[in-house]
């Protein structure tokens, strides 16, 4: 069993990384130098964190250790991938911490690259292999860290795939399952017995697919729009949001589909926006917009389908267009207004099917821009619940008096009521530790 870590990563004001215990306190400042990093990733054991770093001539993936004496002097990270061409964009851990997946631009073929590095050799940087190509490329991988569930190409388009492929020999993949259908992430059952992804049947309409291993059983449940899915920790129970009219975007009502059984229950008819799996399965998190106009729905919030065009993980355009066709400066008053965006984060009870409104916020920008477009992806590899499913960690912006903004890591408690959140440092981007 793994060691109690409980700890939390962040990026501070100036790009460093720094982790932190719930409560503020054992501040532990990782880097510092002119990289500056995004998306810090736990190890599933809670000792290393991945992350992406940048600067003017050097741009990679770094992986540092969370050391008690980290807060002296900061340690020398493990590069594991580096180049000037191909830029990396974001990582994810295999389940047993020996490998490290990531994806890289490949602005030559217009394409994205999964590479897979290991992290037990002894010499640095890392070896690594490239194993899939695609854009947009989403995956998962198998409890048992032997196969990833792979997602590449639009729906329609003649090279999408959906495909399950051996990461440590890629040319022994198997073909593709199914014509990709309006969806981002596949996922795995915990368990193994499942997994799941969305199609395009003949008739060309839209479906959510169950399949079950060593067994002839498939689950196909209809749905609108695009679809974000994510699987339980503990069960064979997939949750997932689709709108209810046919537009290209993801956010609408959430569900519950119970993979032994084929029930679909309502968990909410509200327009969520992302949710998110406590690590015990009993709850899960979810974010809807509170008190805002239709115009930020449709205008300010990323589309997910054409996110995803773009190649995945990249940050919109910074420019709006007014009605009178002008374009409109990020720092202008109007600009600003229009990003006033405030979310309410509830928790829904699974086995009470009861709902709690935790607290209305304003999110940070890096959490609207560059997470909520694809959370469904980073559900799998950065954790918002704490280990033990009962508080949140979000990047949480705030206004002065004199106009000024400080983006803050709040941890939200979700089970006790009264219980206010709390602010614990000045950061963009904070996740938990898996243990």
């Amino acid at each position: 069993m793994a060691q109690r870590v409980n700890r939390i990563v962040f990026v501070n004001p100036v790009g460093d990384l720094e982790t932190i215990s719930p409560d503020g306190s054992d501040r532990r400042l990782l880097s510092s130098g002119d990289i500056f990093f995004q998306f810090p990733a736990w190890s599933p054991d809670g000792r290393r964190i991945a992350a992406v770093g940048g600067a003017p001539n050097r741009i990679g993936i770094f992986v540092f250790e969370d050391r008690e004496d980290s807060a002296l002097e900061p340690p020398a990270p493990r590069v594991v991938y580096e180049s000037k061409r191909e830029a990396p964009v974001y990582v994810f851990w295999s389940p047993d911490g020996r490998h490290l997946s990531f994806i890289t631009n490949r602005p030559e073929e217009q394409s994205l690259g999964l590479h897979v590095a290991s992290l037990t050799d002894a010499p640095r940087p890392a070896s690594s292999r490239l194993v899939a190509t695609g854009r947009p490329c989403f995956w998962d991988w198998s409890a048992d860290g032997k196969h990833i569930l792979l997602h590449t190409g639009l729906a329609g388009e003649a090279g999408a795939q959906i495909r399950f492929i051996d990461p440590f020999n890629p040319s022994g993949g198997y073909a593709s399952i199914a014509r990709p259908g309006l969806f981002q992430a596949p996922g795995i059952a915990r368990s193994g017995r499942f997994w799941a992804f969305g199609q395009v049947n003949r008739a060309g309409e839209l479906q959510l697919v169950v399949d079950e291993r060593n067994a002839n059983n498939r689950l196909l449940v209809p749905h609108h729009g695009v679809a974000a899915i994510g699987w339980s920790p503990t069960r064979d129970q997939l949750a997932y949001i689709s709108p209810t009219e046919p537009v290209r975007t993801y956010y609408g009502p959430l569900r519950l589909l119970d993979a032994t059984t084929g029930k679909v229950t309502l968990l909410t008819d509200d327009t969520v926006l992302a949710f998110f799996w406590s690590p015990n399965g009993r709850h899960i998190a979810y974010f809807t917009l509170a008190q805002i106009a239709e115009y930020i729905r449709h205008n300010v919030l990323p589309n997910a389908d054409a996110a995803a065009r773009d190649g995945g993980f990249q940050n919109r355009a910074e420019e709006a267009e007014d009605e009178t066709g002008e374009t409109e400066s990020p720092g202008s008053e109007e600009s600003q207004a229009a990003r006033a965006i405030w979310f309410n984060l509830w928790v829904v009870d699974i086995e009470r099917g009861e709902h709690r409104l935790i607290s209305t916020f304003e999110p940070a920008e890096t959490f609207v821009d560059y997470f909520l477009p694809f959370f469904d992806q980073y559900a799998l590899s950065h954790r918002i619940w704490s280990p033990d499913s009962d508080a949140i960690v979000l990047p949480i912006l705030r206004r002065s008096a004199d106009g000024s903004e400080h983006t803050l890591v709040y941890v939200i408690p979700t089970l006790r009521k009264g219980e206010a959140p709390r602010p614990i440092a000045e950061g963009s981007m904070a996740f938990w530790s898996q243990c």
